[in-house]
C-alpha cells in the first residue's frame, strides 16, 4: 500500500487569531523543510528530532536517510537503522558521492513512478528518501562544492514529487535566495529582525535567545482546531527536544522494531584502508578466481579488482609520492605467494624494484637494473658486450620467451638495430618453460625516443601481448611516462587492457592525459564527476569495458 502522508509532530505553535496552541506538524511528502537560526539556537536539534521520529514511525522498507553534516554534530546518528549514509566535510568525494546517489535515486524513482506523483504511486512506490544537510551555508561557501550547487537546486525543485525530501539548516539567508522557493515549510529560530522579513515576507517580533523557540508557517493544518487562519504567515513556535539515541529505552525500542535490519549502508572509508579494514568492508562478497583486489569503489563500497585471467597488460600512472609502489605491492602480493609464477623485474638504475627482488627467490626471477657485461656472438664468434638495461631486457625476451631474429621494424631487422649488424645470440624460447611469468616494467628507458624502445613498443610488445593469454604472461608497466613519438604511443596504448591513475584525473587528462590511455575522456565531465583525490585515492580504468572507477587503495603493512 502506498504511503500518502509522512507526518511528524515537531512541537507547538501559538496561533493568536484562533486563540489556540496546536501541535506543529510537517508532512515530509508535502514539503521540503528549511530551518534558519543563529549558532546554539537549536537548528541541529530539528534534524535529530526528525530522524528519531522517523525511526518511531517508519521501517527500512519505506524510509532511508542520507546526512551531509557540515556542522559536525550528527556523527553518532550514522549507526541508526534508517541512516543509509552519514558524511561530514572531511572528504569532498563523499559529498560528491551523496549527490551521485541522489541523482541516481531520482532517475530510478522517475522511471518507477511512470509519470505519477509519489503519493499516488500505489504498488510502484519506491522507498522514500530524506536528505538532511546541516549548516548548508558551509556547503555553499566552500569553492570546491560549487559544481554541486545546481545539483542541489534540482533535487530541491524536482525531488519532492518523486519521493525525495530535502531538509536543510542554515545560519543566514546568504546564498539561499534561489533555493527558498522550493521550500514550502520554513522555520526561523533566533535571527536578526530583518532576516525574518526576508524568510517569511512579513515582519515578526523577535523571540530573543531561547533555544528551539522561533517562527514557522503552517503546511499541515491541525485536525483538532476550530476556525481558519492564513497558513503562509509565520506563527510563534516551540520545538520539542529530540530523544537521546543513547538512552536505554530508545535503544531497546530500536532493537524491538528493527532487530538487525537496516537500509542499505554507504560507509565511510578509514583514513588508511588496511587489509583488515578491506576484509571487514567486503565480508560476504565472493572473490572471483583470478582476480586481484586493490581497493574499494567509492560509490558502492565494493571491491575493485583486476581479473588477470583476462587482463594481461596494465599500466600505472601517477605522481611521485602518490602511492604507486604501494599499489604494486598490493598487486604482486598474491603472485609472489604463488610458487608457480616467475618474475622479470626490469628496473632502470633507481632500484625502485629492489624490495621485490629481495622478496623473490633467485630461481624465480630475473632482475635487470644497470649496465652489464654479457656474451654475444659477433659473426659467430663469442665476445663480451656492455649492454644497457633495455638491451638486456630484449636479449632476455629473445633467449627465453620469443625468438626475435626475423622480426623487422619497417625493413630493418630488430636485433640488428638494437645490437648492431652481425651481433647475435642463441634463443632457447622453444625449450624454456616460460609460462606464468609476471613482467614488472619500471624502467623509464621504455618511454624514451630510442631505437630499442621503439622496437620494443612497436614490434615486440604487440607480439608478446598476443600470446599473453596462451602463456599466462602478465605485463605491469609500473610508472608510465609520456611518450613523444605518436606511433610508439599509439602502439603502447592499444596494448593496455586496464590502467591505474594515482592523481587528480581531470588535471592529469588536461596536462598530459590526452597522450595516455585516458585520452578520450572529457575534462569538463571529469571535473563534474570526480572530486580531488585524498591520500590513498586513485582510479581504475578498465579499457576493455570502458569503465572508470574512483577507489580507495588498500594500504600494505610496509606503509600502514
Amino acid at each position: 500500500m502506498a504511503i500518502e502522508k509522512m507526518t511528524c509532530v515537531l512541537g507547538r505553535q501559538d496561533i493568536p487569531v484562533i486563540q489556540e496552541q496546536p501541535e506543529f506538524t510537517v508532512d515530509l511528502l508535502d514539503s521540503n523543510i528549511l530551518l534558519f537560526g543563529q549558532p546554539m539556537s537549536g537548528k541541529t536539534n530539528l534534524i535529530k528530532l526528525l530522524i528519531t521520529i522517523s525511526h518511531k514511525l517508519y521501517r527500512e522498507d519505506t524510509e532511508q536517510i542520507f546526512i551531509l553534516d557540515f556542522g559536525g554534530a550528527l556523527a553518532e546518528y550514522e549507526s541508526l537503522p534508517l541512516v543509509a549514509a552519514y558524511f561530514d566535510n572531511a572528504n569532498e568525494e563523499y559529498v560528491k558521492r551523496v549527490f551521485k546517489l541522489m541523482e541516481d535515486q531520482l532517475k530510478d524513482n522517475i522511471k518507477k513512478l511512470k509519470g505519477k506523483n509519489y503519493r499516488a504511486a500505489g504498488d510502484n512506490q519506491p522507498i522514500h528518501t530524506t536528505l538532511y544537510i546541516d549548516n548548508v551555508n558551509a556547503f555553499l561557501d566552500e569553492p570546491r562544492y560549487t559544481a554541486y550547487h545546481e545539483k542541489l537546486a534540482k533535487l530541491c525543485r524536482d525531488g519532492l514529487s518523486k519521493g525525495i525530501t530535502i531538509v536543510m539548516t542554515a545560519s543566514t539567508t546568504k546564498g539561499l535566495n534561489s533555493y527558498i522557493s522550493s521550500f514550502k515549510q520554513k522555520i526561523a529560530l533566533e535571527m536578526p529582525a530583518d532576516s525574518y522579513s526576508e524568510i517569511f515576507n512579513h515582519k515578526v517580533i523577535p523571540v530573543g535567545n531561547n533555544a528551539g523557540h522561533g517562527f514557522a508557517n503552517v503546511t499541515v493544518v491541525p485536525s483538532d482546531i476550530t476556525g481558519t487562519f492564513p497558513l503562509q504567515l509565520a506563527y510563534e513556535l516551540q520545538l520539542n527536544i529530540a530523544d537521546n539515541i543513547n538512552d536505554e529505552y530508545f535503544k531497546a525500542n530500536l532493537n524491538y522494531y528493527f532487530g538487525s535490519r537496516t537500509v542499505k549502508k554507504y560507509k565511510r572509508f578509514p583514513d588508511v584502508l588496511t587489509y583488515r579494514e578491506y576484509e571487514a568492508f567486503t565480508q560476504g562478497y565472493e572473490q572471483e578466481y583470478g582476480s586481484v583486489s586493490v581497493g574499494l569503489d567509492y560509490t558502492e563500497c565494493k571491491s575493485v579488482a583486476v581479473d588477470f585471467d583476462y587482463t594481461k597488460t596494465i599500466a600505472i600512472y601517477g605522481k611521485k609520492g602518490f602511492g604507486k609502489t604501494n599499489l604494486l605491492r598490493v598487486i604482486l602480493k598474491s603472485f609472489i605467494e604463488d610458487p608457480k609464477y616467475k618474475f622479470v623485474l626490469f628496473d632502470d638504475g633507481r632500484a625502485q624494484l629492489k624490495e621485490f627482488d629481495l622478496k623473490i627467490s633467485q630461481e624465480r626471477k630475473q632482475y635487470i637494473e644497470g649496465f652489464e657485461e654479457m656474451p654475444m656472438l659477433n659473426k659467430g664468434n663469442p665476445q663480451m658486450y656492455k649492454l644497457s638495461p633495455m638491451q638486456q631486457f630484449i636479449k632476455l625476451i629473445h633467449e627465453n620467451y620469443m625468438e626475435l631474429t626475423q622480426l623487422r621494424r619497417l625493413s630493418t631487422l630488430v636485433m640488428a638495430e638494437i645490437f648492431g649488424a652481425g651481433v647475435t645470440t642463441p634463443s632457447n624460447a622453444g625449450m624454456y618453460d616460460s609460462r606464468n611469468t609476471v613482467f614488472v616494467l619500471q624502467s623509464k628507458f621504455l618511454y624514451v625516443n630510442s631505437i630499442a624502445s621503439k622496437d620494443f613498443m612497436e614490434v615486440i610488445l604487440p607480439l608478446l601481448a598476443a600470446r599473453a593469454e596462451e602463456m599466462n604472461w602478465i605485463f605491469i608497466f609500473t610508472d608510465v611516462k609520456s611518450i613523444s613519438d605518436s606511433e610508439t604511443r599509439d602502439n603502447f596504448n592499444s596494448t593496455i587492457g586496464a590502467a591505474f591513475l594515482l592523481d587528480n584525473i581531470a588535471e592529469f587528462v588536461g596536462e598530459r592525459g590526452k597522450k595516455s590511455v585516458f585520452g578520450n575522456m572529457d575534462i569538463k565531465a571529469l571535473k563534474e564527476e570526480y572530486a580531488r583525490c585524498e591520500e590513498g585515492d586513485g582510479y581504475f580504468y578498465s579499457i576493455e569495458k570502458d569503465d572508470l572507477k574512483k577507489l580507495k587503495f588498500i594500504k600494505t603493512e610496509e606503509e600502514s
